[in-house]
């Protein structure tokens, strides 16, 4: 616990009516106190016997805790395993150095520059059958018919997953992330485990051209992964490829859609939209990370222990007005657009290339052939804020009438 009252400040997201709207905005009410502050609860497994967990609300601050692994471990950080009382870790996300090297340059070849320039085709193919497949209604479910199922089936078909499957695979990894229960989350970390485990076993008897059969015919150091290495690092990719960017870019298309004049602008100058995916990469930090202490320290004034727990929402960071003037304005020009979104250091997200060219043929496609869109008169949209910040529903509407 810490010593000082001034640090202690109960907050809880999920309870803050302005989150629902925007959670950004409702986070970045955070900045008015202190950068470092303690949060009592212990609503996770990762918080078990702590009294709480300490909250890290400002990027440079972030950025310090990301970039010291030696001070700040990852090491089961997140707590999935735990849920169902075993302690293997997600790899390679709970994984230190020099371990987590190792792990990190077996999966880089999927996820490479060269990787997204291979898919660009194809995704960009996937982009325009689903959104020919709405355009005429005049209306969608932006998430259900687009934000969800693009980026997932691109994850699903590098994994060779059943397609059919996407509808319950989506519903495992939204009830681990934002179960209402510990019990919700529990059953959707033990039904992810059990399928996992029968696809490496049916991929070591048949082995294919996907990730899963890639990863079991590698070596580390001359030797096989082990057991709960494979496992682990099946489930980080599982969990990473059906929910981050699928959540990302559902703010992005509400924003778009309650903002008709960056809309228009984004039309009428295509050649904008690598910056202004750039941008709403900036504005959009939708991962909540955790890392623990390993040492006692004095940080920013903070007097954290060994085994105390810290909470990086990286949302945060992303509104932060000492990293960004007028953080909440979503402008494409904006020159400065250094991010936590996709982390950093060690941890920066091996996916953030792929990720980038989704978002990026996601904006060129829809703005493409959508007539200007915007949200149902009375349209409540409500965001989710636990772990990966998100929309559960997007309406959308346009006049079918004018042609794309």
């Amino acid at each position: 616990m810490p010593e000082a009252d001034a640090l202690i400040r109960d907050w809880n997201m999920a309870a803050d009516p302005d989150a629902a709207a925007c959670p950004f905005r409702a986070g970045a009410k955070l900045h008015d106190g202190p950068d470092v502050f303690f949060k009592r609860g212990e609503e996770h497994v990762r918080a078990a016997g702590l009294g709480g967990n300490w909250v890290v609300t400002r990027h440079a601050l972030q950025q310090e805790v990301l970039l010291d692994p030696a001070r700040f471990s990852s090491h089961l950080s997140i707590g999935f395993s735990r849920l169902i009382g075993e302690d293997w870790p997600l790899v390679p996300l709970e994984l230190d150095p020099p371990e987590h090297t190792l792990y990190r340059k077996l999966i880089a070849p999927w996820f490479s520059p060269a990787k997204a320039r291979e898919l660009h085709d194809d995704i960009r193919d996937l982009a325009a059958s689903l959104i020919e497949n709405v355009r005429g209604a005049g209306k969608c479910d932006f998430m259900g018919h687009f934000g969800q199922p693009f980026p997932v089936t691109v994850f699903m078909r590098m994994m060779d997953l059943p397609m059919a499957e996407m509808p319950t695979f989506l519903g495992w990894a939204d009830n681990l992330l934002r179960g209402a229960t510990l019990d919700r989350r529990a059953q959707a970390a033990q039904a992810i485990k059990d399928y996992l485990l029968a696809l490496i076993a049916r991929r070591r008897a048949q082995p294919g051209n996907d990730m899963v059969s890639h990863f079991i015919a590698s070596r580390i150091d001359g030797a096989e992964i082990p057991p709960d290495r494979m496992l682990g690092l099946c489930f980080m990719l599982f969990i990473g490829g059906l929910d981050t960017v699928a959540s990302l870019l559902g703010f992005v298309f509400r924003e778009l859609a309650q903002q008709p004049e960056l809309q228009a602008r984004l039309r009428a100058e295509p050649a904008l939209i690598p910056a202004a995916t750039d941008e709403f990469i900036r504005a959009f930090g939708v991962v909540t990370t955790f890392r623990y202490a390993t040492c006692d320290m004095d940080f920013h004034g903070a007097a954290l222990r060994k085994g105390d727990l810290i909470e990086l929402p990286l949302g945060l960071a992303s509104r932060d007005e000492r990293m960004h003037d007028d953080p909440h304005h979503i402008d494409p020009d904006r020159k400065a657009k250094r991010t936590l979104t996709f982390s950093t250091g060690p941890h920066t997200c091996a996916g953030m290339h792929l990720a980038r060219t989704e978002i990026r043929i996601a904006l060129d496609e829809w703005l493409r052939r959508v007539p200007a869109f915007g949200l149902p008169p009375g349209a409540e949209i409500v965001a989710e804020t636990e772990s990966v910040w998100a929309l559960q529903a997007l309406p959308l509407t346009w006049d079918k009438r004018e042609p794309a």
